[in-house]
């Protein structure tokens, strides 16, 4: 096999905890890269313990996230609660509210979530109340979910750290991935992780890689082509195949009348949209007015600020009657006021749900008209929309 071509310098910004901090994961992903001929630069925020709920109100985490513009920002959850079921805590909602702050901050920034691993004989404190916690393979699975459905909502790529751990407990059992407490990494777990943060995000195999760090040639081998291959034989699955920049997919779209229809977008680059009946806009946030009903064809072409370019098309039916299928999901806001949390524009059926600082979470059904208000002490909050058909939707809100 010929020699790699060199992958781009990256910067790379790691959000997590001690699961981070441990053994200077960021350092170990630079070094490696060195060793391959990549510059990559870093900059961690891991305080020990620290969950996604934490992070996305912590004002060190915002503005080093804010700081400069990462390629690529990582986010660990707290190693047991990304294993819990997700209506259980604010994993999910928190880690949304963390990928808008990242794009917020930079449309060029790739979120990454760094799937972690199950204990090594899984964990005592949640056992009684949920079973599959109580082994390792059944943690390792709830993870392997979790942060893959993480990624699919946010658009984001996963490390899949946790899988190519489980291949080197199944494959390699001699080798010691964990420290003493049977949760935190040793070198070796460590520095696979390392070898699977190279492989996704520069898309290339690490074997062959002289850094080894403290460990022996062959250990280092052993992990370099486990990683490889468990990012790399499956770079779909691991959301690897997404195009760069927040893409052109619309974030939705209103409508004050049946002939017209307003489509949204959060990018600040270049628009180009295209009716099928002839109409163009360069707009971000372009109108559309038809002069009748119909089906009609709309694409949306959008280059980032940093060059990258896709294209979507889709069809919007412009009905005379009846609801328009295309708003359906518009029109939803949650705002503050003294005292309470105000959720509008919502269907029968959705479920909203307000967690505090702590975790701690309040749980109210739409009813009726769709508006919904509910009390809260004064405070940041974050919030969960889980729509009837599925959707989810999550922010952050400040009660006064």
């Amino acid at each position: 096999m010929g020699l790699l071509a060199h992958a781009q310098p990256a910067s790379v910004l790691f959000v997590g905890n001690s699961y981070t901090g441990t053994n200077n994961l960021p350092g170990m992903v630079s070094q490696l890269a060195a060793s391959l001929g990549t510059t990559v630069s870093t900059g961690m925020v891991t305080p020990g313990g620290y969950t996604f709920l934490q992070h996305s109100t912590s004002p060190t985490t915002l503005s080093t996230i804010a700081s400069q513009q990462w390629d690529y920002v990582v986010l660990q959850e707290q190693s047991q609660l990304g294993a819990l079921p997700p209506d259980y805590n604010a994993t999910a909602a928190s880690a949304t509210v963390l990928v808008d702050s990242i794009r917020a901050a930079s449309e060029c920034s790739r979120p990454v979530f760094y799937m972690t691993w199950g204990r090594q004989n899984g964990d005592a404190q949640f056992c009684p109340s949920f079973p599959y916690m109580c082994t390792y393979e059944g943690m390792q699975q709830a993870l392997r979910e979790n942060y893959l459905a993480m990624a699919e909502d946010n658009n984001a790529y996963t490390a899949p750290v946790g899988m190519a751990w489980k291949q080197v407990r199944d494959t390699h059992p001699g080798l010691q991935l964990y420290v003493g407490d049977g949760s935190h990494p040793s070198v070796q777990g460590t520095y696979l992780a390392a070898c699977v943060f190279y492989c996704t995000l520069f898309q290339q195999p690490c074997t062959g890689a002289s850094y080894t760090g403290t460990l022996s040639a062959d250990t280092a081998a052993i992990l370099q082509g486990i990683a490889s291959a468990t990012v790399l034989d499956s770079m779909a699955l691991w959301n690897l195949d997404l195009p760069e920049g927040i893409g052109a997919a619309i974030t939705g779209s209103t409508s004050s009348a049946w002939n017209t229809v307003t489509f949204h977008h959060s990018g600040t680059g270049t628009h180009l949209w295209t009716c099928s009946d002839g109409q163009t806009s360069t707009d971000a946030n372009p109108t559309f007015t038809v002069d009748t009903p119909g089906t009609f064809t709309f694409s949306h072409t959008y280059t980032d600020p940093c060059g990258n370019t896709d294209t979507v098309t889709w069809t919007y039916d412009f009905i005379v009657s009846g609801i328009d299928p295309g708003a359906i999901q518009d029109g939803i806001t949650v705002t503050a006021t003294e005292g309470t949390i105000v959720l509008r524009g919502a269907a029968g059926g959705d479920t909203l749900t307000i967690y505090d600082l702590a975790g701690r979470a309040v749980i109210a059904v739409v009813r009726g008209n769709g508006t919904l208000t509910v009390p809260s002490s004064p405070g940041v909050r974050i919030w969960s929309l889980h729509r009837s058909n599925g959707e989810r939707i999550s922010g952050r809100v400040v009660v006064q």
